[in-house]
């Protein structure tokens, strides 16, 4: 999608992405983050088969009790992970918390339903991948290690604008969010009343039938964030930063750490090139609470 933008810069105006294709391909594109479409922490996830010593230990550290595993069983291990996705980026916190990192196991560039099958056939010990994948793999029977929010690594779902259109479209991108905001508020308050609507967008999105089962699954693990809370996570104090500033930060410093340890060539990027993106505002989040200010009304 990014590289979409970059060579036809028409092609879209505003897309919704994850904070790690958002930081490796918005480098040099003026890109604006304007809100958040939801948080995708429990919906991507380590997992292992259900008699995979990873599973024996649980709280080896003590700051993250629910998740499984110790630098002894895992030292050695092989996993799947598609380089440069927020299953890669998952997989590198998950290490940290055992003070390891990828030199401590065999790393295997395979994502999604390649590499369900890869841990099916027992070539690999663990594989680190995002929903809808993760239905698939736990209707397989595998286990659940860790989910990203079990280990503190948020990962947003970004509403991103090409700025030049914001400079005539800010109403547009003001009401969007607004609109989006009311689904959001919806979704808070009866999250099972939008299964049948989220069916029938994925069959449209993907040409793909996916039961209702899914898709109730899929609304559930998936956490949205109401307005007032995100305007504090976008707010600036002063000189400082602001929440979401501060998370692009830490994303874009454990890309060039993962990207230092790929074992291609393909991945190499310099320090200089991965930036965590610059332009992040409130202002359209503002506007869109006075909309819904006066919808209310």
């Amino acid at each position: 999608m990014m590289n979409r933008h970059r060579e036809n810069p028409s092609s879209w105006d505003v897309t919704c992405v994850t904070s790690i294709p958002l930081i490796v391909g918005s480098n040099q594109m003026p890109l604006e983050i304007v809100g958040i479409a939801n948080d995708e922490s429990n919906t991507t996830g380590i997992y292992v088969k259900p008699d995979s010593e990873i599973l024996k230990d649980k709280g080896w550290n003590e700051d993250y009790p629910d998740v499984y595993g110790s630098p002894e069983s895992i030292k050695g291990k092989t996993f799947a992970v598609k380089n440069l996705t927020p299953g890669a980026y998952v997989l590198v916190k998950y290490l940290e918390i055992f003070d390891m990192d990828f030199s401590d196991i065999k790393v295997v560039d395979l994502g999604g339903k390649e590499s369900i099958q890869t841990l099916e056939k027992g070539e690999v010990d663990g594989i680190a991948i995002l929903s809808p994948d993760t239905y698939l793999a736990e209707s397989k029977g595998f286990k659940l290690a860790s989910t990203a929010d079990d280990i503190d690594a948020e990962l947003p779902m970004m509403f991103t604008v090409d700025k030049k259109y914001t400079e005539d479209h800010g109403d547009v991108i003001a009401k969007m969010l607004a609109a989006y905001l009311l689904s959001v508020e919806a979704q808070i308050e009866n999250p099972r009343s939008l299964t049948k609507d989220y069916q029938k967008f994925l069959r449209k999105y993907s040409n793909y039938e996916f039961s209702k089962e899914f898709c109730e699954y899929d609304i559930l693990r998936h956490s949205v964030i109401p307005l007032e809370t995100q305007l504090k996570m976008f707010e600036k104090k002063g000189n400082g930063k602001s929440s979401i500033h501060k998370l692009e930060h830490t994303m874009a410093s454990c890309l060039m750490l993962l990207m230092y340890d790929s074992s291609t060539d393909n991945y190499s990027m310099t320090a200089k090139r991965v930036k965590n993106p610059r332009f992040i505002t409130d202002k359209y989040l503002k506007q869109a609470r006075r909309i819904l200010s006066n919808l209310k009304k």
